[in-house]
């Protein structure tokens, strides 16, 4: 294995009073997942789901972090141990809009895997 590189981080936005937030960071190589964070423009109830999605179909997807905010306006999320990541995979990354406030600034940042066995 060559090492770990950090990737550019994958950013979006989403306006909660007009839609839920859905983001999929795609990388189509092997990567390492290091954190989720979100940034609320004001302090929110909503949940924030955070999802493996296998490229060997959604029978093979899973959740890795589920969490309700109770009126919180930062959500971060660092997989604990190794979250190593085949080429394909994918991070999925919703938030609710059922309170209709707030803007949510998502930020996933990775590491590239080297090549290697």
């Amino acid at each position: 294995m060559r090492g770990i590189s950090l990737h550019p981080d994958q950013t979006s936005s989403q306006d909660l009073s007009l839609g839920a937030l859905s983001y999929t960071a795609s990388y189509g190589k092997r990567f390492k997942l290091d954190e989720v964070l979100i940034n609320f423009s004001q302090n929110v109830s909503e949940t924030v789901t955070v999802i493996m999605v296998s490229a060997n179909g959604a029978n093979y997807n899973v959740p890795l972090d589920i969490y309700t905010l109770g009126s919180e306006s930062r959500y971060i999320f660092r997989p604990t141990g190794e979250a190593n990541f085949q080429a394909g995979d994918k991070i999925k990354v919703q938030c609710t809009n059922a309170n209709l406030i707030g803007i949510a600034y998502l930020t996933i940042k990775s590491s590239m895997l080297g090549s290697g066995g």
